[in-house]
């Protein structure tokens, strides 16, 4: 089975598409100017919309977030910077049997893992 798409509810949808193509190099799909939805796709099958969420109130529960993975150290610190630089919050890294990664508050705060994985190679 294989995963088709990810639908994320967010409360701004354009601010946070930017992000996915700026630091994740997603394609925008759809309708680039539509506040409601947007569709990206990462080129390799996986889906990724984005929805204007319906109450501000709601939030992620905590410890919600999505991860990519990356082949190594050099691009989880790259992201970091570039993360920083643009004003991002962004973790310190973190080394641990999992690998090592950061943690980025993406628009909306959407909680987002960057990790090289030592299993992952």
């Amino acid at each position: 089975m294989k995963l088709n798409h990810i639908d994320l509810q967010v409360p701004d949808v354009q601010c946070t598409a930017t992000f996915f193509e700026r630091f994740f190099g997603f394609e925008h799909t759809s309708n680039r100017a539509s506040p409601a939805i947007a569709i990206l796709t990462d080129r390799e099958g996986l889906v990724l919309v984005l929805q204007r969420l319906k109450s501000p109130t709601e939030k992620y529960p905590e410890g919600f977030h999505i991860g990519f993975l990356v082949d190594d150290e050099s691009t989880v610190l790259g992201f970091q910077e570039r993360a920083r630089a643009e004003g991002l919050e962004v973790s310190d890294v973190i080394r641990n049997n999992r690998g090592t990664m950061v943690y980025c508050k993406a628009p909306g705060e959407l909680l987002v893992e960057v990790n090289a994985s030592p299993r992952a190679r």
